[in-house]
């Protein structure tokens, strides 16, 4: 399937909107010109996209107008007065020579397409999917926790074979998973796992990475630490506080030495500059304490380093060393990669063989994270 032509890749994700309900009957679709932006192709390539669509009575050109959706009976769909989409979709043939979709649909719930960890982890899903059959329908819940709910219940409803579910990690988590637990569907976590649940989960050694960090610094003589973290609300910020109190004590660095600093999650939503106003008055108060800083997240390493130039300035800010988790794209800042594409096989492994055995399967897998050196 990833060999699959470019036009007919974009012929897909294009049914795979109608099905969601994203484009109906009337829609627009996007241009020749706007479809190969989006997809980096030649507008060549839409045109043969657009056309074959025509051909099938997918969609409608008028010249002069734009390409529209056509109506319901075109595409095999059944809508609902209310414009939920039913059960019955017709799924596209696989192009002769090409390996059939036997195993129809798999969904796929993520917060946002907006980080680089999401882009390379979906990259990562994609592929696996579709290597082996599938397609893949994604709903992204924008931070949402009803949206989330809603996206499973439409996935459900599309009759997706399976569910890769990529919790937004507020307090409404585990809802979200009861949730989807409850709709019978197989279903692994990603990024997220539970002790008390019988779900099949993987996500980064994210305990044995905050060590790594931790020795890093000290390996380099730094023994004055300050902790940049969010509130313990979901397993990854749990696992890289039990990981960084477990290298202070390996590495024989008192815990009442580091300077602790939580940050709330709204912070997170908030324009730069708020964010770095809120980290640069800690800093001004708290910064003689501190050698290093250790931050648990990606946005709060580079909320420090700018709260950090502000009061030293650029050649003064590099003077307090920063390790955080993923790339802050920040000369100087070593940081600990996950294996976005690692992780997305193994969902997808784990989510097929469910499939195959017609039963869940449980357990947590973790997979390895690596120390990455900035210049």
């Amino acid at each position: 399937m990833k060999d699959m032509p470019l036009y007919k890749q974009i012929q897909q994700a294009i049914k795979a909107q109608i099905a969601l309900g994203n484009l109906r009957p009337g829609d627009r679709i996007p241009s020749e010109k706007e479809l190969a932006e989006q997809f980096h192709v030649s507008l060549i390539t839409t045109k043969n996209a657009l056309s074959g669509l025509a051909d099938e009575g997918i969609v409608v050109r008028m010249k002069g107008k734009g390409t529209f959706v056509a109506g319901e009976a075109a595409f095999g769909l059944r809508m609902p007065p209310d414009g939920k989409i039913a059960a019955e979709v017709l799924r596209p043939a696989a192009p002769a020579g090409e390996t059939p979709l036997t195993g129809g649909m798999i969904g796929m719930i993520i917060p946002s397409m907006r980080t680089k960890v999401e882009q390379r982890l979906l990259d990562g899903i994609e592929n696996a999917v579709n290597e082996r059959g599938y397609t893949l329908v994604i709903r992204v819940s924008r931070g949402s926790p009803a949206k989330e709910r809603e996206s499973i219940a439409q996935l459900r409803a599309l009759g997706i074979a399976g569910l890769i579910l990529f919790p937004i990690g507020a307090e409404q988590e585990r809802q979200t998973l009861d949730f989807a637990l409850a709709q019978g569907c197989p279903l692994v976590l990603i990024d997220r796992y539970y002790t008390d649940l019988d779900v099949a989960s993987v996500s980064s050694d994210n305990r044995a990475g905050a060590r790594t960090a931790v020795a890093h610094l000290a390996g380099e003589g730094y023994r004055r630490l300050a902790l940049l973290t969010p509130p313990k609300e979901h397993s990854v910020v749990i696992d890289r506080l039990a990981g960084f109190e477990e290298a202070l004590a390996e590495h024989g660095i008192p815990e009442e030495t580091v300077s602790r600093k939580i940050v709330s999650y709204d912070l997170f939503n908030v324009p730069k500059e708020k964010a770095t106003d809120a980290l640069e008055a800690w800093i001004r108060i708290h910064h003689a304490s501190f050698t290093a800083i250790v931050a648990i997240d990606v946005e709060l390493a580079r909320a420090a380093y700018r709260a950090l130039v502000r009061v030293f300035g650029t050649d003064g800010a590099g003077r307090k060393r920063i390790v955080t988790f993923d790339d802050p794209e920040i000369e100087g800042i070593a940081y600990i990669q996950q294996a976005e594409s690692a992780i997305g096989e193994s969902a997808v492994a784990l989510l097929t063989e469910q499939i195959r055995a017609g039963m869940r399967s449980e357990g947590r897998h973790v997979v390895p994270t690596r120390l990455i050196m900035s210049p």
